[in-house]
């Protein structure tokens, strides 16, 4: 027996122990209910009067051996994701996830499972009428055709009408588990790096985002990005230098922390690419570009729904040290230490 049906049938027992003839409408079932989550989405109050609305049986307090707990782990608009677990001390059964397109109707379904779940009157008095239609739709005024005369008699007494089957109370089973949902992103930010060039090297950053909607600090994104970063005419012992990096980003992030409109992920980060640098006003003009890489960690945050503004900040060991020198004097080295920081903007979906 599964724990949801074993939860059920000690509703059930428990309804229909009392003494003989009592009013079923004076056993109710007590249970705590713990709402976690968007506080703005569900209230704890209009989620217990929606379930009295369904059933006044079920009374919500704070000392009951049975609960519901209702975790929203997600209330972006168009998708409130919700979890549903009803137990008693030593029974729970499976977590029932389900995603709605609004808080008003992710609330209407929680509550007509918790009503159906924890009133079993609720099915049983749906059979009790479906039995009592089908009979008196079966009865007329009309007498039974006469049975067959048997050989010995002369007359037989009509063929008595087969019992109707008992009513029963059938388990509700829990909604089938709804699948980590894949989210998307893509963003634009102005940066600033510090290391390849003697000074900071302003630029533009370009990014996409894909991730798993999990439940909890596992859920794993990935961002892939483009930057493009430039510091011109800066004056060095022997000329002027320009340096300009090109290069792509990667960010795997395990883990995610924040509500549903402030999301903060510590990232695995490396940056590899080119960085080119150029001499002028020196005796003999010269250009060169060689590969660039840094690896570290990062962190990225955003805030918002479907828009929203994302900030990230990254430093890394630089892996390649090239040094730069006008006339045979090395004016740069490439700095031990790669940083970058970010501001943009951005979409996501769903």
């Amino acid at each position: 027996m599964t724990s949801g049906g074993a939860l059920l049938i000690a509703l059930f027992v428990q309804s229909a122990s009392g003494p003989p003839g009592a009013a079923p409408e004076a056993v109710s079932t007590k249970a705590r209910l713990d709402l976690r989550g968007a506080a703005d989405c569900i209230s704890r109050g209009d989620l217990a009067a929606r379930v009295a609305a369904r059933s006044p049986r079920i009374q919500f307090v704070d000392d009951a051996a049975i609960y519901a707990r209702v975790v929203l782990t997600s209330a972006r608009p168009g998708n409130v994701v919700a979890e549903l677990v009803l137990a008693t001390p030593g029974t729970e059964q499976p977590p029932r996830r389900f995603a709605a397109r609004s808080c008003a109707e992710a609330a209407d379904a929680i509550a007509l499972i918790i009503a159906v779940t924890l009133d079993p009157t609720l099915t049983r008095t749906v059979a009790d009428t479906s039995g009592a239609s089908s009979t008196a739709e079966g009865g007329t005024d009309r007498a039974p055709p006469p049975a067959e005369k048997p050989a010995d008699q002369s007359t037989t007494a009509p063929a008595a009408r087969p019992p109707a089957p008992p009513a029963t109370v059938e388990a509700v089973a829990p909604p089938a588990p709804v699948a980590a949902r894949r989210h998307f992103g893509v963003s634009v930010a102005g940066q600033t790096i510090f290391g390849p060039a003697p000074a900071v090297m302003p630029g533009i950053a370009i990014a996409g985002m894909m991730a798993l909607g999990r439940d909890g600090v596992w859920a794993p994104a990935l961002f892939l990005g483009a930057t493009h970063a430039w510091r011109d005419d800066l004056a060095e012992t022997g000329g002027n230098a320009s340096f300009t990096l090109d290069a792509a980003t990667v960010d795997a992030c395990p883990l995610r922390v924040g509500a549903a409109w402030f999301v903060a992920r510590p990232c695995a980060a490396a940056l590899f690419g080119r960085l080119s640098a150029s001499g002028t006003n020196t005796q003999q003009a010269d250009s060169a570009a060689r590969p660039f890489a840094a690896a570290g960690v990062a962190l990225t945050a955003s805030v918002g729904t479907t828009v929203e503004v994302s900030a990230r900040v990254g430093v890394g060991v630089t892996l390649l040290r090239d040094s730069y020198e006008f006339g045979g004097a090395t004016f740069h080295r490439a700095g031990p230490i790669t940083s970058a920081a970010s501001l943009g903007v951005g979409l996501h979906w769903p």
